[in-house]
């Protein structure tokens, strides 16, 4: 069977060991998800794999020749290329040709020697380079850039610059695929699709880096976790299989620690009781024993982390309405007919990259006016808002001086006690912002609101540049905040355990849908009015939409979506 053999001894940077040991194997079939904490050596890991960091100790044997396709997080170095120039780059070999082909039809003309002039076309022709432009744009349509194909790069968004480096990663017809972060920027409708792809079209295999649960959960079976100096961990199975595994092995690896602490202490015990008397050869004995005991190393506690959000006082019921509202910057993005948001809802809301949804977020804050028609915000309201670009931090000011440029200015031991809840230690109190990664950024930013008294959160991809852990830590805050929220996320999982409402905005309206985005999708495939909600307050289906269906399509969704009683 076709695999890679991966022996990495070493990788270092700056005399700084980023990834050792690792040792295993790769099958061309294996749908592998990678994880780990931020900064653990994931996409090094790809990159070594790819070959693109030489200076590594021990070899990649490619067995039966693989051929790799890599879509990196950051995809592009000349931007004043058109999309369709880029994406013909997929296709190396006819590249090479066409410019053989150029040259060889000079020499042609010059000398009248034409053998390499025809075997290049010959070459040319059996490999489909008469036609490669429509197979370009077959899979620029399927995507869903092909209006795209004739802008520059440097005209494209981030979530269509995604695709784009896709569908030139999918021309390129690899054996195995490495994805860095695949449904970073791009729509839950386009990661969707991109689920939808790898699961029932994609033949090969693959590996991916995704902070995406559901993701992970749908499209993997087998998880690699970098745990850096430490090596890989290998687990079988989907995400969710990995976490539970792992929360296993660690239990049984502090319960062998445990016995053998125990172990050992009775051995000195005993050891130092004879060790005077007349049995010291006794002791010596044991003391050599006790010396070819493979010891267990200390198991890592895992890392509590606690995230919160102070809550003050109850505002008015409505949080804010809308009736005949427009909202855009210069010219209309979309219409809301008639929506309020009540106290203590947590609303998603979801839609195309493009439509609207930060623009909403900045709208009701006051930072854009409405377009047309009457938006009202409630009274009392304490807002509390995080951007996803980190606005709020000034990033050549230390994590100190961030705290107290929002007016927290609390003593070094208190700070480094709150930071300690984020993951982060006492010295760690006067890092520069600009020293810190996406993720450590945005629990800075997660530590700051939470020490300021809210009863409104307003959260633009609260979860982007968060590992597995930190996002576990800041559901449970969310769904224990006692307030409303009003969020945008493309992380479904997320989305899922905290939203109570879905606003839907498409084709230039937005729209309501009870329940959460798992509600919604069904509705939405079964063409049920969103503003149906599929159970009572009770957990029990709903009796409307029951009647609606057949008995046994009812049971079906009574099992897969029934809540608990509350």
């Amino acid at each position: 069977m076709k695999h890679l053999n991966i022996h990495i001894e070493w990788y270092e940077l700056q005399n700084e060991l980023i990834l050792w040991p690792i040792d295993t194997i790769v099958n061309h079939s294996d749908r592998i998800a990678v994880v780990g904490e931020n900064g653990a050596g994931k996409t090094t890991f790809l990159r070594i794999i790819m070959g693109q960091i030489p200076e590594y100790r021990w070899t990649i044997e490619n067995i039966g020749a693989i051929s790799l396709g890599y879509l990196e997080q950051i995809h592009f170095l000349d931007e004043t290329r058109t999309v369709r120039d880029d994406l013909r780059d997929a296709f190396t070999e006819l590249r090479e040709l066409e410019q053989t082909i150029e040259r060889a039809d000079k020499k042609m003309q010059e000398t009248g020697e034409y053998e390499e002039y025809t075997d290049a076309v010959e070459r040319y022709t059996l490999l489909g380079g008469y036609t490669y432009g429509n197979e370009i744009e077959r899979v620029a349509r399927w995507i869903g850039i092909y209006h795209l194909l004739d802008n520059h790069l440097s005209e494209v968004s981030g979530w269509e610059r995604t695709k784009i480096a896709l569908a030139k990663v999918l021309l390129s017809r690899p054996d195995f695929l490495l994805l860095d972060e695949p449904t970073n920027f791009i729509d839950l409708q386009s990661v969707e699709w991109l689920e939808k792809y790898l699961q029932d079209t994609w033949k090969g295999g693959y590996m991916i880096i995704s902070h995406d649960r559901e993701f992970l959960d749908r499209t993997c079976s087998i998880v690699l976790e970098v745990r850096a100096e430490q090596g890989i961990d290998v687990y079988h199975g989907n995400y969710s299989e990995y976490v539970a595994e792992k929360r296993k092995r660690h239990e049984k690896i502090v319960k062998q620690y445990e016995e053998q602490q125990v172990f050992l202490s009775s051995e000195k015990t005993l050891i130092n009781r004879f060790r005077a008397w007349s049995r010291a050869w006794f002791a010596k004995s044991r003391e050599r024993a006790l010396e070819k005991v493979e010891l267990i190393q200390k198991p890592e506690s895992f890392t509590n982390l606690a995230f919160q959000f102070e809550y003050t006082t109850d505002p008015t019921h409505t949080i804010v309405s809308f009736e005949d509202v427009f909202i855009g910057r210069k010219e209309p993005l979309f219409y809301i007919r008639d929506i309020a948001l009540e106290q203590k809802k947590r609303v998603g809301i979801v839609g195309e990259n493009g439509v609207g949804k930060s623009t909403l977020l900045k709208t009701i804050l006051w930072k854009l006016p409405i377009l047309d028609g009457l938006l009202n915000r409630g009274k009392w309201l304490d807002i509390g808002y995080y951007s996803q670009m980190h606005e709020e931090l000034l990033v050549d000011k230390t994590i100190y001086e961030n705290f107290e440029l929002h007016g927290l200015g609390y003593s070094r031991e208190r700070l480094a006690s709150i930071l300690g809840h984020y993951g982060f230690s006492y010295h760690d109190v006067d890092m520069k912002v600009s020293s810190l990664s996406g993720g450590q950024r945005s629990k800075i930013l997660f530590a700051i609101l939470g020490q300021k008294g809210t009863n409104f959160l307003i959260l633009d991809e609260p979860t982007n540049h968060l590992d597995y852990e930190s996002r576990e830590a800041l559901e449970t805050a969310l769904r224990s905040y006692p307030g409303t929220i009003l969020f945008i996320s493309h992380d479904r999982y997320f989305v899922n355990k905290l939203a109570t409402h879905i606003w839907i905005i498409e084709k230039q309206e937005m729209t309501i849908s009870y329940g959460n985005y798992e509600d919604y999708q069904y509705k939405k495939e079964r063409g049920l009015s969103y503003d149906m909600s599929l159970f009572d307050e009770t957990g029990e289906l709903n009796l409307v939409l029951e009647e609606k269906l057949w008995r046994e399509e009812a049971r079906r969704i009574r099992d897969k979506f029934a809540r608990k009683r509350r």
